[in-house]
């Protein structure tokens, strides 16, 4: 079997890259191992990623599927009294302008973004992506498994690994070294729930989110008119310290977490199993090569705080297809490193990601401030405009980072 591009994982980078690919008229093969619809998480969609599906022409297939309209994110503190609110707002060349994203059952989501990818071309091949195929050191396609057990070799010019934090090629030896990120001692623990008291009119579909103290934190995620998304993101040593089977910890959680958690969730009933999930940080170093790339989870996740994951892995799908094109049309001539350009422009997103996060949590308090002084440029952070050159809360932030290390040398980064 030959194509001029394979995709390991159908998940919406794999889709997405598939979708810019045929807009380009550039044909692929997808690779998937999972029957969808499936469960999975990560159902907060920033406003950049709201931006990225319209810009697909996905908006009508989106609506189609009846999510929660998203129109910001309030963060509160470990006193109720402590809490932001952050809209979503799109961004044109006269400034920021209102604008909406939504929340997505992912087993829905996921699967009509595979099956648009189908829809503008896409082959979709149901098996486990087993290893690449090798002509020396360049990739030059990937040896699949069938769920009937028979082994099936697809020849590409391009391999995209979209595999997410399975990352098909680092553990293929390929991309590397992977190594921990600084939020990799951490887990999450989560499930479905109904009854849950949401913010009242428009905004009930909105994001919430609760943190208590360094490193611990829970999302709120309205998933339809009665069923949310709930779960804690703790370190691993904090979860295995209480002797607590997963359903056990999260019922305790849900009462001594956070009064206002506690108030909103007082009569919940559990629609879900508890799901858990580990090693929720790392990076890779080098995530490009002759006849292959990376894309999104698979070369690098750094936490779930901010709903980064799916607008990273999205925006990453539709640059590599747009450099996998100036490939093909032979306007990119380093065939050693193709996509190395890729590489440098995704580390700037994902190091904003980075910059984020650790200004949450090492500087709280200059966090806050700087969200009241720098109100729009946080708004472009928070809606996931990471590649922006010009966002002036950004240095501000990276300052405030700066001082906050040198007066704690011992933190560690990623």
């Amino acid at each position: 079997m030959e194509t001029q591009v394979a995709i390991v994982g159908g998940g919406p980078g794999g889709s997405a890259c598939a979708i810019h690919l045929a807009q380009r008229s550039i044909r692929s093969v997808v690779v998937e191992r999972e029957t969808f619809p499936r469960f999975h998480i990560g159902e907060s969609l920033t406003g950049d990623s709201g931006d990225l599906l319209r810009e697909m022409g996905l908006e009508e297939r989106v609506a189609a599927l009846r999510p929660p309209v998203k129109y910001g994110i309030t963060v509160f503190g470990p006193h109720a009294r402590h809490q932001f609110f952050v809209p979503i707002k799109g961004r044109g060349e006269h400034g920021l302008y209102d604008s909406t994203s939504w929340q997505v059952r992912r087993a829905d989501f996921d699967t009509m973004m595979l099956e648009r990818a189908r829809e503008a071309g896409a082959e979709v091949v149901k098996g486990r992506a087993s290893e690449p195929l090798m002509d020396g050191d360049r990739v030059v396609g990937v040896r699949v498994r069938l769920d009937s057990g028979e082994v099936r070799e697809i020849r590409s010019d391009v391999l995209v690994d979209a595999s997410g934090q399975k990352t098909f090629l680092a553990n293929a030896g390929l991309a590397g070294p992977k190594r921990s990120g600084a939020y990799a001692r951490q887990m999450a623990v989560y499930s479905h729930f109904t009854g849950a008291v949401r913010d009242e009119g428009p905004a009930w579909g909105n994001t919430l989110t609760f943190f208590r103290e360094k490193y611990q934190w829970c999302w709120f995620i309205p998933l339809d008119s009665e069923t949310t998304s709930i779960g804690f993101v703790i370190p691993t040593d904090y979860f295995h310290g209480h002797d607590e089977s997963p359903t056990e910890f999260v019922r305790r959680e849900l009462r001594e977490f956070n009064s206002e958690l506690a108030r909103r969730t007082e009569d919940v009933t559990m629609v879900e199993d508890v799901h858990v999930t580990t090693n929720y940080s790392y990076t890779t170093e080098r995530f490009s090569g002759p006849g292959w790339v990376c894309i999104g989870d698979a070369h690098r996740f750094v936490d779930p705080l901010f709903s980064y994951g799916l607008n990273i892995t999205v925006a990453e799908s539709r640059r590599v297809a747009q450099d996998i094109a100036l490939l093909f049309s032979g306007e990119i001539t380093d065939t050693r490193r193709p996509f190395a350009a890729f590489e440098e422009w995704s580390r700037r997103g994902t190091e904003v990601a980075q910059t984020m996060l650790d200004g949450f949590w090492e500087s709280t308090f200059t966090f806050g401030m700087l969200i009241r002084e720098e109100e729009d440029g946080f708004i472009d952070l928070f809606s996931g405009r990471l590649w922006m050159t010009d966002n002036p809360a950004l240095p501000r932030l990276e300052a405030a980072l700066v001082r906050s290390r040198e007066r704690r040398p011992d933190v560690v980064t990623a």
